[in-house]
C-alpha cells in the first residue's frame, strides 16, 4: 500500500516536472548535441555506450580527433564535490566521479566535463575548449539543455523491468516517456526493444558486448572471486560465468562505493578463503579501489561494447553538420 502511494507521488512529480520543460524548452547551444541517457535506473551499459559513441565518431568524423573536439558533459554521481571539474586521467574519482573519469581515460583526447549544471559546462565546452560536439551523458531526464540526438538505453531482455516506477521499479518516468526519444537503443539481443521501437514509431540501434576472448586474451585462469559497486551486479556475474569463469564468491556493494582500506582487506581475505586463484573488478570500480595488498592478484574485467551497424547512426550525425562544422 505505502509503496503504491510512493510510486504515485513519484509519477505525479516526474509528469509535472517533464511537462514544465515541455512547455518551456531546453536552451540549444552552437553545436550539435547528442543525448545518452536511460529511462530505467543503473546498470544498461551507458557509459561504455558513451566510450563506443566517441570511438565511431572519431572513426568517422576526421576532423572530430582533434583534442577536445568532441566533449562529453556529466553530471558526476558519487563524487564529493560540486564545483565544475574538467577531468584529466590524473583525476581523483572523488572530484570527477567515477563514470567521467572511466570515459576520460578511455578517450583521453576527448573533453570530459562533470558539472551538475551541463548548459554551463555546454557553454565552456565551445568557448573555451572549442568542442564541436556534445556528448550529453545520462541526459535523458536533463532537460534544460536541447539536444539534436536523444538516444534512451534499454536492456534487451527486460527493457522496463517489472514496469512499475521509482521507488517500487525501476522507471524514472512512465514508458510514454519514450515519445521524447529521437532512437532507442537495445543493449544485447532480443525482440521487446524492438516491439517499443515500433510502438513509439522510433528507429531502433543495437549494441552488442565483444567477446571477452577478443578484448582479454591473457585472461586468467582458474576461480576467480568477483569484487563490484555497480548497479546490476548480478549482471556483471553472469557476463563472466557466460564467458567461461567460475565465480567462487562475489562481494557486492552499492553503486559508486567508495572503497575502504578496511572493506578492501576483508574482500582479500574472504577471496584468499574462497579457493579463487584471482580477484576481479570491474573497470568503473578499479578507479574507485585506492590500493590492493591482498594475496591474490586483482584484475580488471574489461568490458566494451560494440554498434551492429554504425553506419546508420553516422548518418544521423552527418544531418547534424554544415560543412563548416565539420
Amino acid at each position: 500500500m505505502l509503496g503504491r502511494l510512493a510510486e504515485s507521488l513519484y509519477g505525479l512529480a516526474a509528469t509535472a516536472y517533464h511537462r514544465r520543460w515541455d512547455r518551456r524548452g531546453g536552451t540549444r547551444v552552437a553545436v550539435p548535441v547528442i543525448s545518452v541517457g536511460n529511462l530505467t535506473v543503473g546498470g544498461n551499459g551507458k557509459t561504455p555506450f558513451v566510450i563506443e559513441l566517441v570511438r565511431v565518431l572519431r572513426e568517422h568524423f576526421p576532423d572530430l580527433c582533434e583534442r577536445h573536439r568532441i566533449a562529453v558533459l556529466s553530471r558526476g554521481y558519487g563524487r564529493h564535490s560540486g564545483e565544475l571539474c574538467v577531468v584529466e586521467a590524473e583525476s581523483h574519482w572523488t572530484d570527477s566521479g567515477d563514470e567521467p573519469l572511466l570515459i576520460k581515460r578511455s578517450c583521453p583526447d576527448t573533453l570530459v566535463i562533470a558539472h551538475a549544471r551541463r548548459l554551463e559546462s555546454a557553454r565552456m565546452a565551445i568557448d573555451r575548449f572549442d568542442s564541436k560536439l556534445i556528448i550529453l551523458d545520462d541526459g535523458f531526464q536533463h532537460r534544460a539543455l536541447a539536444r539534436d540526438l536523444d538516444l534512451v538505453l534499454l536492456d534487451a531482455h527486460k527493457p522496463l523491468g517489472n514496469g512499475r516506477l521509482l521507488p517500487v521499479g525501476p522507471l524514472r518516468e512512465p514508458v510514454t516517456a519514450l515519445e521524447r526519444a529521437t532512437h532507442l537503443v537495445s543493449v544485447g539481443t532480443g525482440g521487446e526493444v524492438a516491439s517499443l521501437a515500433e510502438r513509439f514509431d522510433r528507429p531502433m540501434f543495437a549494441v552488442e558486448p565483444r567477446p571477452l576472448s577478443d578484448i582479454w586474451p591473457d585472461r586468467p585462469v582458474g576461480p576467480v572471486f568477483l569484487l563490484t559497486g555497480v548497479a546490476r551486479p548480478e549482471r556483471v556475474r553472469s557476463f563472466l560465468e557466460f564467458a567461461g569463469f567460475t565465480v567462487v564468491g562475489h562481494r557486492a556493494f552499492r553503486d559508486h562505493h567508495a572503497f575502504t582500506e578496511a572493506e578492501l582487506h576483508s574482500v582479500a581475505e574472504t577471496a584468499g578463503r574462497s579457493g579463487a586463484a584471482t580477484v576481479l573488478t570491474t573497470a568503473k570500480d578499479a578507479v574507485r579501489i585506492p590500493a590492493w595488498d591482498g594475496s591474490l592478484p586483482l584484475e580488471v574485467c574489461p568490458y566494451e561494447l560494440r554498434l551492429s551497424a554504425p553506419e546508420a547512426l553516422v548518418e544521423c550525425v552527418a544531418c547534424l553538420f554544415s560543412h563548416d562544422v565539420v
